[in-house]
């Protein structure tokens, strides 16, 4: 009997809640893959270990960095 109460009362709070995903989870962005010389990727590896940080992480900060540069500036074209 205390079975049924509580098995009700479960299924109205997940009715409730509905989805368990924090509102405040950012929504994560579609990757692809790249190709990346091996030593590099060694190199990129590495830094991410020792940054604590995910490897998608660290080569997008790269590209940005290097995106942002003089190399590729609107004006060397």
């Amino acid at each position: 009997m205390a079975d049924d109460f509580l098995n009700k009362l479960a299924q109205q709070a997940n009715q409730q809640l509905g989805d368990n995903e924090s509102p405040f989870k950012q929504k994560k962005e579609v990757t692809r893959p790249v190709q990346v010389r091996e030593s590099t990727y060694k190199m990129v590896k590495d830094i991410a270990y020792h940054k604590d940080a995910k490897i998608v992480d660290v080569i997008d900060s790269m590209l940005k960095y290097a995106i942002n540069s003089d190399e590729f500036s609107e004006n060397n074209k």
